[in-house]
């Protein structure tokens, strides 16, 4: 695989005939089926490509949006985007397909002795009034009673959505059109990330330390005009940093300056992190929407989300999932407003909270010993720096642990890191800990 290009943008120019989103697509596509382009190429820049052709980024944004959708493409950004081949998405996993190993640390899964049980839930949800009859609401009433008083901040409205990326995408074609900027964390959850930029989003990094998002960068990211500014205030995924009182009062004081800047704050554990969500919400009430994915805590096969937020934007969303999904299901929203108002689970999941913390800090502590310093306290995973991250990802590998590399996480400027998921993690900390350190340390 080359680090440059194998072809300029000014090869691309000579074979592209109509430099519409759809025609680039096509005839890149056909370039890869003739094996003019061949897995693992690399082709030129957004901004170079779209300047030899005089057409707009988000036009050439867009083309490589299909081609990713079609698997013929992956990659993002300015950290390359690529042609695809078969083992494109296990790299994008993990790195390596090997199976037989030992332990699979790569993805941020509940554990599944941790989720509360639905026979009773579902049972009351399926008794729910008029099932076989279409439903145009954005929420089922019983499911906001309940999920309203425990909100981060006040909201107009509420919608539900078929899970956290559904709720991410609904909101974010409700607010931006292709080619508009949006000021994510650097890292992110590399899924998100690949969403943003496929919808024809350009993406502009905000550094994230273990207070939450820096303000000088926020600030100098708002010079550039976002529709919006995203981020996690819990447990962010990757670093574990969670956003502190003060930190909050400094990002809002700088958005209060730039009212066409929505806030769009993402927390996918709610209450497996201990801390409330300070939400920017109650500083900037009707420019923030707040969405929160209930799939890691009370079940992945729920596949809910809820967004609250101004009344105007939350239209908007519905607006979307109507003309694609027409709704959520009634069933599944009662199942999840029966859960939450269930005194037993709130228990189970209070007791998973500590036992999720448990495992995280007792690897972050075994870590500590031996000189790898990390920061998160909450959350489902480590952020480990390397000095050669593809290096330390086949060390483990070898050791027979499997970890997720970190430079996928980052929108455009990538730093050696691992990630390492702990949410499954039962045991044998100080013996994985030396594992890693052997893994830096023969680098």
């Amino acid at each position: 695989m080359t680090d440059r290009p194998k072809y300029d943008a000014r090869w691309f120019s000579a074979h592209i005939d109509d430099p519409s989103a759809r025609t680039l697509a096509s005839q890149v596509a056909r370039l890869i089926r003739a094996g003019d382009l061949v897995p693992g190429d690399r082709l030129p820049h957004v901004r170079s490509l779209a300047a030899e052709l005089r057409i707009s980024p988000g036009t050439v944004s867009s083309a490589w949006a299909l081609l990713k959708r079609r698997g013929l493409l992956v990659g993002r950004g300015k950290s390359g985007t690529r042609v695809s081949s078969p083992t494109s998405l296990a790299a994008s996993l993990g790195g390596l397909a090997t199976l037989g190993h030992q332990l699979d640390l790569r993805l941020l899964y509940p554990d599944p002795a941790m989720l509360p049980p639905l026979e009773r839930a579902l049972t009351h949800a399926a008794r729910l009034a008029r099932l076989d009859e279409y439903y145009d609401r954005p929420i089922l009433p019983e499911l906001r009673a309940v999920l309203e008083p425990r909100w981060p901040c006040a909201s107009e409205s509420f919608v539900v959505a078929n899970g956290a990326s559904d709720a991410l995408w609904s909101t974010l074609q409700s607010i931006s059109v292709p080619g508009d900027r949006i000021a994510v964390e650097s890292p992110s959850q590399p899924q998100l990330l690949t969403l943003m930029t496929d919808l024809g989003l350009e993406l502009v990094e905000v550094a994230v330390d273990e207070r939450g998002p820096v303000p000088g960068s926020l600030r100098e990211a708002l010079k550039t005009r976002p529709v919006a500014f995203f981020y996690q205030p819990q447990a962010q995924v990757p670093t574990g940093a969670t956003l502190r009182p003060r930190r909050a009062a400094e990002l809002a004081d700088l958005l209060v300056r730039w009212p066409g800047t929505t806030v769009v704050e993402y927390d996918d554990l709610n209450v497996l992190a201990a801390d409330p969500l300070p939400s920017l919400g109650h500083r900037l009430p009707g420019r923030t929407v707040v969405i929160r994915s209930y799939e890691k805590s009370y079940g992945p096969d729920l596949r809910l989300a809820v967004v609250g937020g101004p009344q105007s934007v939350i239209e908007g969303i519905h607006a979307q999932i109507r003309l694609t999904r027409q709704w959520t299901s009634r069933i599944l929203q009662a199942t999840l407003a029966w859960l939450l108002a269930d005194p037993g689970t709130t228990q189970l999941l209070a007791d998973a909270r500590d036992t999720y913390r448990g495992r995280l800090r007792a690897l972050a502590d075994a870590l500590a010993e031996r000189g790898v310093v990390t920061h998160a306290s909450e959350g489902f995973c480590l952020w480990v720096p390397v000095a050669d991250e593809r290096a330390a990802v086949e060390r483990l590998a070898a050791h027979g642990v499997l970890v997720f590399p970190g430079s996928g996480c980052y929108p455009h400027h990538a730093r050696a890191h691992i990630r390492i998921a702990t949410s499954r993690l039962d045991g044998d900390y100080e013996e994985l800990a030396d594992i890693v350190r052997h893994a830096r340390q023969t680098l």
